[in-house]
């Protein structure tokens, strides 16, 4: 494992990495981190690890009429004691409906309160029937864990619930699909943003 370093160029048969080492591969699989906006470093207000410093209510101290959730807010967690809540959908959502009536409530329209989650466990869907779970504090795996994380996930959907038990059990009964790593070349998906695609 190389940590501190990053991929600058890839190319065929290898990654130019940012410390000039080359890493010989024909494969390069990418999964991007989760990190407040750059735009809070602009902002002349407190920060937690490049998040912006909230209290329990989701307000900015020392800037009044300023909220601030998800990503962007270092939430107490009121949970654990001195820590911060995760960079996760799941706070995001539920911070972002209370804040928004807690800025109902700073302009006089009912009473604020503090964002206050108890986290029930996790759930993650790997894929086929491979997932990770632990719903309450039981640990499962395999096709137990994608049964839960798959209910878990179609309850919580706005919409399109058919649809998605459709392809679910379409994937379930069908072969795979054939899949092919060699149709795109490293040339033909830039990694400089700068540059257009060709």
């Amino acid at each position: 494992m190389l940590t501190g370093a990053s991929v600058t160029e890839a190319l065929n048969g290898y990654m130019q990495l940012s410390t000039g080492d080359k890493v010989p591969t024909w494969s390069l699989i990418w999964c991007v981190g989760v990190r407040a906006d750059p735009l809070v470093d602009g902002l002349d207000l407190g920060t937690n690890r490049g998040r912006l410093d909230v209290d329990p209510f989701m307000a900015v101290p020392g800037a009044p009429d300023i909220y601030a959730c998800g990503d962007c807010a270092a939430v107490p967690d009121l949970t654990r004691p001195g820590q911060v809540c995760g960079m996760t959908a799941q706070h995001a959502q539920r911070q972002g409906r209370l804040v928004g009536r807690n800025v109902a409530a700073s302009l006089g329209h009912g009473t604020r309160k503090e964002y206050k989650h108890h986290d029930l466990g996790f759930l993650v869907d790997l894929g086929g029937l491979a997932a990770a779970a632990n719903p309450l504090g039981v640990p499962l795996s395999g096709p137990a864990a994608s049964a839960v994380t798959r209910a878990y996930h179609l309850g919580v959907m706005p919409g399109n619930r058919m649809r998605v038990l459709t392809d679910w059990t379409l994937n379930a009964v069908t072969p795979a699909e054939p899949t092919s790593l060699d149709v795109i070349t490293a040339g033909s998906v830039p990694l400089d943003p700068d540059q257009p695609r060709a």
